[in-house]
């Protein structure tokens, strides 16, 4: 980008917006009058966009800029101000939308940096609470394991070890019952 470090001269005219620059200067700024030039404090950062006057009577190495655009930018009389040709409007866009999505990666790998602990340490309060249930459970299996072999009188051993009956379905008609009712095993 083509650009020159002049003076700061302080305008006696309040012209907000507008500098003077020497007709000698357009060329190395690669613009006309009328087009826009940054003047950028290389120390603040700070940038004012004005439209250029070009003006034989204005000192070569020199720039008229008004008292609010000096305050804007954050320079005084006989600074030095890098001017720059101000760079197209689609060119302007494109590099707020690079700075945007920096700045938007950093906070995206933060908040990715920030659940990434949080998962850890969910993760582990979620291991110490099982271990905790796991504890209480065991307490009340006990408990009731007391309580059944007090009210069935055996131990608490042979509570745990009993198992209950299962039925046999095999033989359900070799049932006495179905035998006195007439039934028997020729004729079902």
């Amino acid at each position: 980008m083509q650009e020159v470090r002049l003076t700061v001269k302080k305008r006696a005219f309040p012209s907000q917006g507008r500098v003077r620059l020497n007709i000698a200067h357009l060329p190395e700024l690669g613009i006309k009058e009328g087009e826009h030039v940054d003047l950028i404090n290389e120390t603040s950062k700070k940038t004012v966009t004005a439209t250029v006057i070009a003006d034989t009577m204005v000192r070569e190495g020199q720039v008229r800029v008004s008292e609010e655009d000096l305050k804007a930018v954050g320079l005084s009389d006989d600074d030095e101000v890098l001017v720059r040709k101000t760079p197209p409007f689609q060119e302007k866009v494109k590099k707020a939308a690079a700075d945007a999505n920096k700045s938007f990666s950093k906070s995206v790998d933060k908040l990715d940096e920030s659940v990434k602990k949080t998962a850890v340490s969910v993760k582990a309060g979620a291991a110490k609470t099982a271990a905790s249930v796991k504890k209480e459970t065991k307490k009340v299996s006990d408990s009731v394991e007391e309580v059944v072999a007090k009210a069935t009188g055996k131990g608490k051993k042979s509570v745990k070890m009993e198992k209950a009956e299962e039925p046999d379905l095999e033989n359900k008609y070799d049932d006495p019952v179905f035998d006195d009712a007439g039934f028997d095993d020729e004729h079902h």
